[in-house]
C-alpha cells in the first residue's frame, strides 16, 4: 500500500532546524528547572531531554507521510503497554520494580509530549498558541518557586519563554507559507529569520530599559505580599521584619510562638578573617545584631533593653556615615569587661537585603567603615562596609555541631574549656551588673526550671562545666535510646492558655526552635547565678573551602543563641540549639564573592562650589580628607579642584550621569590612584590643609558618591 507524503523532505528538514531544534534547546531548559524543584524527577534532565528529543524528531518524520493521529497514538499506546509489561519480567524485586515504573512513566510522559509537539508542528495550524500557553502556565510554576525575588529573576524567568512564544509562533507561520520551489531559497529564510531575532531582541531590550523600575517595583511589591501572608499566619513568629522598602531589620523582641517562618532569601556576604592556629582553617563567628536582656512573663516575649548596664553594643548607622570615613566607639570594647584572650578582628559585609541601616558583625565590635561595592557586583549588593571587633580567642561558631573527626577542632574545644576552668567566679564584679544578668521571673513554672538546672548541674563546679552539662542535657537521648529534644518550627501551644511555653517545651513537648533553646538556656544559667543574655543575629555556617573566609547569609539562618559572662574573659557565645539540617544547606550553591576591591588613597568629603562639564572637573570645599588610611577634619573649608572625566558617580538609586552633581550638593569623591600615596612621608603633625597642597590638581576621581 502505497502512502502519500504530507511535506517534501526539504519541508521536513526546515521543520527539523527552525521548530525542533529551538524547541529542544527550550526544552532541556525547562527540564533542568523542573528537575532543581521536584525530587522524583531525581535530577536526571539530560535523559529526559533525550527522550524529548526523540519525540519530536520522530513524529515530524513520522507526519510527514499522511498518517492519521489517533490510529497511530492507538499504536503507540500499546508499544508503551508492551514495554511495560517486558519490565515487569525483567525487573527483581519490589523496590526495582517501583523504581523502574517510575522511571519507565516519566520515559512515557515526556516521550509522549514529544510525540504531540511533533505532530502539532506538523499537522495543527494553530497547536503553537496551545503548546506555548502550556509553556507559560510551566514557568509561572517555576517562578513561583523563587526563593529570592529580584527583579533579575523575574526577568531571567519569563524573557526566555516569550522569546521562544515569539519566534515558535512567527516560525511556525513561516514554514507553513513558505514556496519551496522559490529561488534563493536558504536566503530567504535566512533573512527572514535573522531579521525576526534581530527586531526581538530591540524590541526586548527597550521595554526593559523602559520599564526597569516596574520590574523593581514588582520585586518589592512581592516581597510585601509573601511578607504579609507570612505574619498573617496563625500564632506565626519571624527573626527578622520586613521593612517598607521591602529590605530586612532585626526585630527587637522574640516572642515564643507557636511556629516560626522564615525563607530562604539572601540577606548578605560577609568576608570574615577569623582563622585558627593554622591560618588556613577558617574559624566562623555568629554575627550580631543585638542582645535580648529583658523578658515579659505575661506575653513570653524577650527584647532588647537599652538602659542595660555595661551596654557594649556597638549600633551605628552605616548609611549616615560618609564613605571610607570610620566612626567608632572604644567604650564598647571598655562596656565588654574583657581584658584577657582578646584580638582585633576584621570583617567586610555586603549587604544583599539587609536594610542599608543595619549593621552587624560579630561582638564585640566597636568600628565601621562604609566602603563602596566593586562596580562590576553593583546588581548583586546594595552597600558594604568594614567592622573591626574587639573578639576572643576562646570564641566560635563550633560548640554543639562540630565537624566529625577534625582533631583541630576537637583539640581547640577541649583547649578553651580547658581556659575557662581556670575562672575564678566573679568577686569583684559590679553587683548591680551580676543582679541584672542573673535576674528571672518568680512562680512555679519557673522554679520547676531552677530545680531542673541544679540536677542537671549537681556534679558541676565551674562555670564552664554547668554550661556544657545544659548543652548535654539538650543532646542525651531517652529509655529508648532516641534524641530527648528535637529542632522544630512548629513546637505547637501548650493545652491551656496562658500556660508558660518554655515549661511546656522542657518537661512536655521537648520539640522547638532557637527561641525556645536560647530561652531554656538562658533561665537555667541565672538559676545558677551565672550571669548571661540572648544574643540575636545569623548563625555562620562554613559550607565551602572554595573562598576561605567567605560566608553566606540567608534569612533562615536568622538566629538566637545564649552569651555566658566569664570574669576577665568576657561575654563567649554558646549555643544550645539542636542542629537543623536545612539552616546547613543552602537554596542554591554560594555565589562568587567581591573580590578584587580596589584600595583607596585619597578621599575627599564636602560641598560643591562649582562644576564644569567642560573640563570635566568639579570645585570642592573639603570639610574632611581620609588619607592613607587616617581621617583629617578642617574647620578651614579648604577648596580643592577634582578630575572627574572618568569618574563613576554614584546616587541613592543606582549610577547617575555627571550632570547630577550641583552646586552645593554634599559629595564623597574618592581616588584610587597609587601615585597619591607616595607623595610623602604623613607625619603627625599633617593636617588637612598641607596634605591638600602636596596633591596634584586636579586629582584624579574614580567614584563620586
Amino acid at each position: 500500500m502505497h502512502i502519500e507524503r504530507a511535506h517534501s523532505w526539504k519541508k521536513l528538514g526546515v521543520q527539523c532546524l527552525l521548530l525542533a531544534l529551538p524547541t529542544i534547546f527550550f526544552a532541556f531548559m525547562v527540564l533542568l528547572k523542573l528537575n532543581a524543584n521536584y525530587v522524583i524527577l531525581q535530577n536526571q534532565w539530560i535523559y529526559q531531554g533525550v527522550y524529548f528529543s526523540l519525540g519530536i524528531l520522530l513524529s515530524l518524520i513520522f507526519y510527514s507521510w499522511r498518517f492519521r493521529f489517533i490510529s497511530t497514538a492507538l499504536v503507540l499506546a500499546l508499544c508503551y503497554y508492551l514495554g511495560y509489561q517486558l519490565l515487569k519480567q525483567v525487573a527483581v524485586g519490589e523496590f526495582d520494580m517501583f523504581f523502574f515504573s517510575v522511571q519507565y512513566l516519566i520515559f512515557v510522559f515526556i516521550f509522549s509530549i514529544g510525540w504531540l509537539v511533533g505532530f502539532g508542528f506538523s499537522r495543527w495550524r494553530f497547536f503553537t498558541v496551545v503548546w506555548v500557553l502550556f509553556l507559560l502556565a510551566i514557568e509561572i510554576i517555576i517562578v513561583s518557586k523563587i526563593t529570592t525575588v529580584t527583579a533579575g529573576a523575574i526577568a531571567l524567568g519569563f524573557i526566555p519563554v516569550l522569546l521562544y512564544t515569539f519566534y515558535i509562533i512567527y516560525a511556525s507561520e513561516l514554514i507553513r507559507n513558505l514556496n519551496e520551489h522559490q529561488s534563493s531559497f536558504r536566503w530567504y529564510l535566512t533573512k527572514r529569520v535573522s531579521g525576526f531575532f534581530g527586531l526581538i531582541i530591540v524590541i526586548f531590550a527597550i521595554i526593559f530599559y523602559t520599564f526597569r523600575k516596574d520590574f523593581t517595583a514588582i520585586e518589592n511589591a512581592w516581597k510585601k505580599v509573601e511578607s504579609h501572608y507570612n505574619d498573617e499566619k496563625s500564632n506565626s513568629q519571624r527573626m527578622t521584619k520586613v521593612n517598607r522598602d521591602g529590605t530586612l531589620s532585626n526585630t527587637g523582641k522574640m516572642p515564643l510562638s507557636g511556629s516560626l517562618s522564615k525563607t530562604k532569601q539572601l540577606v548578605f556576604v560577609a568576608h570574615l578573617n577569623n582563622f585558627f592556629a593554622d591560618g588556613t582553617t577558617q574559624n566562623p563567628l555568629y554575627f550580631t545584631a543585638d542582645y535580648y536582656t529583658r523578658f515579659d512573663s505575661t506575653t513570653q516575649t524577650f527584647a532588647t533593653d537599652t538602659t542595660r548596664p555595661y551596654n557594649d553594643l556597638f549600633n551605628p548607622d552605616p548609611s549616615q556615615i560618609s564613605l571610607f570615613f570610620t566612626k567608632t566607639d572604644s567604650t564598647a570594647i571598655k562596656n565588654s569587661l574583657a581584658t584577657v584572650n582578646r584580638k582585633v578582628v576584621e570583617a567586610d559585609v555586603y549587604k544583599v537585603a539587609l536594610s542599608p541601616h543595619d549593621y552587624l558583625a560579630p561582638s564585640t565590635a566597636f568600628s565601621v567603615q562604609p566602603i563602596p561595592v566593586p562596580y562590576e557586583y553593583a546588581s548583586q549588593y546594595t552597600a558594604a562596609y568594614h567592622a573591626k571587633m574587639w573578639v576572643s580567642n576562646l570564641n566560635s561558631a563550633y560548640f554543639v555541631y562540630n565537624p566529625a573527626g577534625n582533631t583541630m577542632l576537637e583539640d581547640f574545644q577541649k583547649a578553651r574549656y580547658d581556659v575557662l576552668r581556670r575562672d575564678t567566679g566573679y568577686n569583684g564584679i559590679d553587683s548591680n551588673f551580676l543582679a541584672y544578668y542573673t535576674r528571672m521571673p518568680q512562680g512555679k513554672s519557673y522554679q520547676q526550671i531552677r530545680d531542673l538546672a541544679d540536677t542537671i548541674t549537681s556534679s558541676d563546679t565551674t562555670t564552664i562545666d554547668k554550661m556544657l552539662a545544659i548543652r548535654d542535657y539538650f543532646l542525651s537521648k531517652d529509655e529508648f535510646g532516641q534524641p530527648l529534644f528535637q529542632y522544630t518550627d512548629n513546637p505547637g501551644e501548650p493545652g491551656l492558655p496562658g500556660a508558660n511555653k518554655l515549661d511546656y517545651f522542657l518537661f512536655t513537648n521537648r520539640k522547638g526552635y532557637c527561641a525556645y533553646y536560647a530561652g531554656a538556656t538562658l533561665f537555667m544559667l541565672r538559676a545558677l547565678h551565672i550571669p548571661s543574655r540572648i544574643a540575636t543575629g545569623f548563625l555562620t555556617v562554613d559550607r565551602s573551602s572554595k573562598n576561605p573566609g567567605w560566608y553566606w547569609f540567608y534569612e533562615d539562618q536568622a538566629h538566637a543563641w545564649v552569651q555566658v559572662f566569664f570574669k576577665d574573659y568576657g561575654w563567649i557565645d554558646f549555643d544550645t540549639t539542636i542542629p537543623d539540617v536545612n539552616t546547613q544547606q543552602a537554596p542554591q550553591p554560594d555565589g562568587t564573592p567581591p573580590l578584587g576591591s580596589q584600595k583607596v588613597a585619597f578621599v575627599g568629603d564636602g560641598t560643591i562650589l562649582k562644576v564644569d562639564t567642560i573640563k570635566k572637573q568639579v570645585l570642592l570645599s573639603i570639610s574632611k580628607i581620609l588619607y592613607k588610611d587616617k581621617s583629617f577634619q578642617t574647620n578651614q573649608s579648604p577648596d580643592i579642584r577634582l578630575g572627574v572625566a572618568f569618574a563613576k558617580v554614584f546616587a541613592d538609586t543606582g549610577t547617575v550621569k555627571l550632570t547630577a552633581l550641583e552646586q552645593g550638593m554634599h559629595i564623597t569623591a574618592a581616588s584610587y590612584d597609587e601615585k597619591l600615596a607616595h607623595l610623602g612621608f604623613q607625619k603627625a603633625a599633617d593636617t588637612a590643609v598641607n596634605i591638600l597642597s602636596r596633591l596634584p590638581q586636579p586629582v584624579s576621581i574614580d567614584e563620586i558618591k
